[in-house]
């Protein structure tokens, strides 16, 4: 079986994972895999940002597979039924022991912990599976079954199956602390939000700690945009040096070099939006060419109400 080219490839945010036995041991919880695999089942049923898809899992050498087709109803609301709302789930979400029967993609567990600090919000999946280059191992893998290619919808539904169905209720609460964090470029970070066409992360820098300070990640294909909430530092953005301080935030464009660093004792905290998957454009589209695709569709796009039944 084979790995996804990489999940955030030469970025900010990401989390290297060298291996099962770096991690200190959780005690051993009453419910086995399948039990904990169940309970996120059980949530994912009523999701509204649930998918239709099929998926496997893979903790050690242990297999199930997710089987999910989203429930959705329109329904008319306005003083005219002018307008059409949409009521999701419960949705059919069922597991199986086993891999799933066709190729597809499935999420890998670097081991039973991983699974319990992303069950006990301790980790989130993002932060577990982010990564910075191809050659990252992490604790979290999205893999391919033999058979099966990733292209970018696989990857968009796999990161949005991955941002929900690893998160339990309503309110999908994510803390943020160096606590819950794994390291990447010198930052410690935890993913708050992944989908294809946007990254959101906390991140923090300790004294003399540096983001992207590496010729090798200090630039992407897609934008990035910094806001700061905590501590003071420096910026490299292209040729400029910019003052760091809470309250401000730093939009970076295409290519533009960005190298974040704190000299100070205090941390210097903040989120990270970044807007796409650097991976799509690497192959001739550049990322405003996929902004004038996405405009040319609002342009082409109907105004015609679903109606509801």
């Amino acid at each position: 079986m084979k790995t996804i080219r990489t999940l955030l490839p030469a970025i900010l945010v990401g989390a290297t994972f060298s291996g099962a036995a770096t991690l200190p041991a959780l005690a051993a919880g009453a419910e086995d895999t399948g039990a904990v695999l169940q309970s996120f089942v059980a949530s994912y049923r009523t999701d509204p940002m649930a998918l239709t898809t099929t998926f496997g899992i893979k903790v050690g050498e242990a297999w199930w597979h997710v089987s999910a087709e989203r429930s959705q109803a329109p329904y008319a609301v306005g003083k005219n039924d002018q307008y059409t709302f949409h009521e999701f789930g419960p949705h059919e979400v069922t597991l199986h022991d086993g891999p799933p029967t066709a190729p597809t993609w499935y999420f890998e567990f670097a081991d039973r912990a991983t699974l319990d600090r992303i069950d006990r919000g301790i980790w989130t999946a993002t932060t577990a599976a982010a990564k910075s280059t191809p050659a990252d191992e992490t604790a979290l893998e999205l893999r391919a079954m033999e058979g099966f290619d990733f292209d970018r919808e696989a990857d968009a539904v796999s990161y949005q199956v991955m941002e929900h169905f690893w998160k339990k209720g309503t309110a999908e609460v994510t803390r943020f602390s160096r606590d819950a964090s794994l390291p990447s470029h010198g930052a410690a970070i935890v993913g708050l939000y992944t989908m294809k066409d946007k990254r959101i992360s906390w991140f923090s820098l300790g004294q003399d700690e540096a983001a992207n300070d590496d010729p090798q990640l200090d630039r992407g294909q897609v934008p990035n945009l910094f806001i700061f909430t905590r501590g003071s530092g420096k910026a490299i953005i292209g040729d400029d040096e910019i003052d760091i301080e809470p309250g401000m935030s730093i939009f970076v464009g295409p290519y533009v070099r960005h190298v974040i660093r704190n000299p100070n004792p205090e941390p210097l905290e903040g989120i990270l939006v970044l807007y796409g998957d650097n991976a799509d454009f690497v192959h001739g589209e550049s990322y405003l060419d996929s902004l004038e695709a996405e405009y040319a569709f609002y342009a082409s796009g109907s105004n015609t109400r679903v109606a509801a039944e």
